[in-house]
């Protein structure tokens, strides 16, 4: 089943969030077991001159992956991720961007994703991704310096 653009894991969320003012403004949406979206990675994420920081290509494919435990509705955190960086991604172009389900043993979640600059794949990633109790999150937005900006969010 597919729908509408999913929320943002949080406002300040470096990949999706819509408040913050150095984010990548990803949007994705369900497209039956997986994810697919879009992000435009700007003169804010550059590397080289035109070119995207890694980081940020890399970014984009784990928040990418983050959306899809919206999917599986299990809440999980990044334990390993692995990234293949297959041609460069200039700046001020808007990918594609999908991430879909591997395997699940347990807790232990097995994902990939793929960003793309039409039909080129320009990076992708295996992660994998551990359960956790939902108070995991409430409990860092609690320990950060920012706890005060986190008490507005629903967990």
């Amino acid at each position: 089943m597919s729908g509408g653009w999913l929320p943002a894991h949080q406002p300040n969320c470096l990949g999706c969030g819509d408040e913050n003012p150095a984010g990548l403004g990803m949007r994705m949406r369900r497209d039956g077991d997986r994810v697919v979206g879009e992000v435009t990675i700007d003169e804010r994420h550059e590397g080289a001159p035109g070119y995207a920081h890694g980081g940020a290509v890399t970014t984009a494919l784990d928040d990418a992956i983050g959306m899809l435990l919206f999917v599986l509705e299990r809440p999980a955190v990044t334990a390993r991720l692995e990234v293949d960086f297959r041609r460069p991604a200039f700046i001020d172009r808007k990918f594609d961007v999908e991430a879909w389900i591997d395997s699940v043993e347990g807790r232990k979640l097995h994902l990939n994703a793929e960003l793309r600059d039409g039909d080129e794949t320009v990076a992708e990633a295996r992660a994998l991704f551990l359960e956790v109790d939902p108070r995991h999150f409430a409990e860092g937005a609690r320990m950060s310096a920012a706890a005060d900006r986190h008490r507005r969010l629903p967990w």
